[in-house]
C-alpha cells in the first residue's frame, strides 16, 4: 500500500489589526513568504518614486537654464548685434578717419627723412582694402611706427618753459647786433635733470666751444641732438643711450646768460627748429 505523500506546512504569520474606536481586535492570518515580498514592492515603489523626483527636479533645472539661456541670446541680439549692425556705417567712418590720420603721420616720417616708413597704410575709403587685410595693414605700420618713433627725437629734454626761439634773435651779450640762434632754451635750476629724447649713441661728451659742458647724441635716420650749458655731464663717449636717460644736469657753462639748456635737433648736420618735435599735434 502506497505512502500517503507528506504536505509541507505553510508559515503564517498574525497581522494584528486594532481599532480605536472599536474595542473588539481583528487577527489575519497572512503566508509569512507574502510579507517578505510586501518589503521588496515597497522598495521598489520608494525606488521609483525616487527616480521619479530626481526626473522632474533635473528636467525642470533644465528648462530653467534653457529659457535663461534664450533671454541672454534675446539680450545680446537687443544691446550688442543689433546696434552693431545698425552701427556699422559710423564704426566706417571712424576707420576712414584712422586712415587719414596714419598717413599724415606717414607723409610726416617720410618728409623727416625716416626710412621704412612706405607701409601700405589706407584704403578702406576708396574700396582699395577690406576685412583682415586692412587690420594687417593697421597692425604692420604701426608696429613700423613704434621701431622708428623711439630713435626720432620727440619731446622735451627738460619739462620747464622755453624763454628763447630758434632762429634770428637779437644778441644777448654785449655788442649789439643780431645772430641766428641754432636751438631752443628752456629754463631751469642748475642741478635740474636732463634726459635724452631719442635712441641713440654719444658721439660727444665735453666741453664743446660756446656751448660749455655738451652732450651730442646721433640717432637713426640722420638725426643728431645736442645738449648744451650743463652744469656736469653724466655719460661718456660711445655710450648707447635710450630714449628718457639721464645724460646730465642743467647748469650755465659756456655762453650763457643764466642757468637754462640750450637743445638743438639737426637731421643730416642742418639745425631744425625742435620746438616742431615737442609736441605731438
Amino acid at each position: 500500500m502506497a505512502k500517503a505523500k507528506k504536505t509541507r506546512k505553510k508559515d503564517y504569520s498574525t497581522i494584528m489589526i486594532v481599532n480605536r474606536d472599536n474595542p473588539n481586535t481583528r487577527a489575519l492570518s497572512v503566508p509569512t513568504r507574502q510579507i517578505h515580498l510586501l518589503k521588496y514592492y515597497l522598495l521598489a515603489i520608494v525606488l521609483a518614486l525616487v527616480g521619479l523626483t530626481w526626473a522632474v527636479i533635473h528636467y525642470s533645472g533644465k528648462a530653467e537654464q534653457n529659457a535663461t539661456a534664450r533671454l541672454e541670446l534675446d539680450r545680446f541680439k537687443k544691446e550688442i548685434a543689433g546696434p552693431m549692425a545698425s552701427d556699422t556705417n559710423v564704426a566706417r567712418a571712424y576707420i576712414m578717419k584712422i586712415d587719414r590720420k596714419l598717413r599724415r603721420i606717414q607723409k610726416y616720417l617720410k618728409q623727416r627723412g625716416v626710412k621704412g616708413s612706405n607701409m601700405n597704410v589706407g584704403g578702406i575709403d576708396n574700396g582699395s582694402a577690406n576685412g583682415l587685410d586692412h587690420y594687417r595693414s593697421y597692425n604692420a605700420f604701426l608696429t613700423s611706427l613704434i621701431g622708428n618713433i623711439k630713435h626720432m627725437p620727440v619731446g622735451y629734454p627738460h619739462d620747464n618753459k622755453r624763454h628763447s626761439s630758434f632762429g634770428y634773435r637779437s644778441n644777448p651779450f654785449h655788442g649789439g647786433g643780431s645772430e641766428f640762434h641754432s636751438g631752443i632754451d628752456i629754463q631751469g635750476d642748475t642741478g635740474d635733470p636732463i634726459k635724452a629724447t631719442a635712441d641713440g649713441v654719444v658721439v660727444l661728451a665735453e666741453w664743446y666751444e660756446g656751448y660749455g659742458n655738451c652732450v651730442r647724441i646721433k640717432h637713426e635716420h640722420g638725426y643728431e641732438t645736442l645738449y648744451g650749458h650743463l652744469s656736469k655731464i653724466l655719460v661718456k663717449n660711445g655710450q648707447q643711450i635710450k630714449a628718457g636717460t639721464e645724460i646730465g644736469k642743467l647748469g650755465s657753462t659756456g655762453r650763457s646768460t643764466g642757468p637754462h639748456l640750450h637743445y638743438e635737433v639737426r637731421f643730416q648736420g642742418t639745425p631744425l627748429n625742435p620746438a616742431d618735435f615737442l609736441e605731438l599735434n
